[in-house]
């Protein structure tokens, strides 16, 4: 029985419940089975509910094994690790391709009608990027989701999409040979829709939030004001991650919504393209490849880690009088340099050799 598919499928709950629920005492100590019974008792029909879910979950295992979709569920390794950490993850994700998350994600979003300086600075960036471990994420759309993806695959960078509908048919379809092209050359994309379901309108933001959550940072190229760009950006800022945003002329209507992402502090600019890896991962330092642990933000977290002692992020942020976003991303520095261990969604301590 695979609960969290059918968890993934359960009506009645948000994701956020459901995420509350699978790192409950009450999953831990009695399994899936009791505490989701628990909680099925306190819903109106619940009963009724957890039958069509388990419906929908053995329908869509069959279309799994006949289609050799690739699922990844919210307790599995594979599962992108910043995703599981937003408030409102999905159970189950389902796609084409893998995932690894050894790669350093950074979303790339923008419009649909790029101009030339937008497409010229994002395959700038993608090129500057690709010398390093990164996965380029974006929607597979026209535009610069569609010039990020190729960038990637030009330069032999890994890159994923998060599509809005179910993978029986994607949109856009001219976009179809470049979604395959990605998975043959090690990435893939990924959506949490049932494999019949459209690309309905309503869907497109929802789908926006993945992007934004798997990503350790967003950058937004050119994009309108009200645009799904502008979700992206807003999403991921709202998720306490860095965003960046491209400048561009007063003038052009694709530059307002990166303009004013800069103007209201939501966004940080990007004006010098070749110091822009390292200061999106500044592990990825030219030459030294090393952070100075006596100054950095990632200094100042690691005193605050003796052996032994299990902190959590919202005292660090209190006791540092430093943003959530500096705080997140300091965190996950220290991850991956082996120095702390995630023991919980915002729980860390100190790695020993025993971890």
């Amino acid at each position: 029985m695979n609960y969290l598919l059918a968890l993934h499928f359960l009506k009645g709950l948000t994701n956020r419940q459901k995420k509350t629920l699978f790192y409950s005492e009450e999953w831990k100590r009695h399994g899936p089975e009791f505490a989701i019974s628990a909680v099925l008792k306190k819903m109106i029909d619940g009963t009724s509910n957890w039958d069509n879910a388990l419906l929908c979950m053995n329908e869509e295992l069959v279309i799994i094994q006949n289609e050799g979709i690739t699922l990844l569920t919210f307790d599995m390794q594979e599962f992108p690790e910043l995703l599981r950490q937003i408030p409102d993850p999905p159970m189950a994700l389902f796609g084409r391709g893998t995932w690894d998350n050894r790669k350093v994600p950074l979303a790339i979003v923008g419009t649909r009608k790029p101009s030339s300086y937008g497409l010229h600075h994002t395959k700038m960036i993608v090129r500057d990027l690709s010398r390093y471990p990164v996965n380029i994420l974006s929607g597979l759309a026209f535009g610069i989701d569609a010039c990020a993806h190729e960038a990637s695959l030009d330069c032999g960078a890994t890159t994923h999409a998060f599509v809005a509908g179910g993978l029986h048919k994607l949109s856009p379809k001219r976009n179809e040979k470049l979604a395959i092209s990605m998975v043959n050359n090690g990435g893939g994309f990924f959506t949490e829709q049932s494999f019949y379901k459209e690309s309905l309108r309503n869907f497109f933001p929802v789908r926006n939030r993945l992007i934004a959550g798997a990503a350790l940072s967003t950058l937004v190229i050119e994009a309108a004001a009200k645009s799904g760009a502008l979700i992206t950006a807003n999403q991921a800022f709202t998720y306490n991650r860095e965003v960046y945003a491209l400048p561009g002329a007063l003038f052009q209507p694709n530059s307002l919504g990166p303009n004013l992402l800069i103007e209201q502090l939501i966004a940080r600019p990007v004006v010098q393209l070749e110091s822009f890896p390292s200061t999106f991962y500044p592990l990825w330092i030219e030459n030294t490849q090393k952070i100075d642990l006596s100054t950095s933000i990632e200094g100042r977290l690691i005193r605050e880690f003796p052996h032994g002692r299990i902190v959590d992020s919202s005292y660090l942020k209190t006791k540092l009088n430093s943003s959530n976003t500096q705080i997140f991303k300091g965190l996950k520095i220290l991850v991956d340099l082996g120095l702390l261990d995630r023991v919980g969604p915002h729980r860390y301590c100190r790695k020993t050799v025993s971890n």
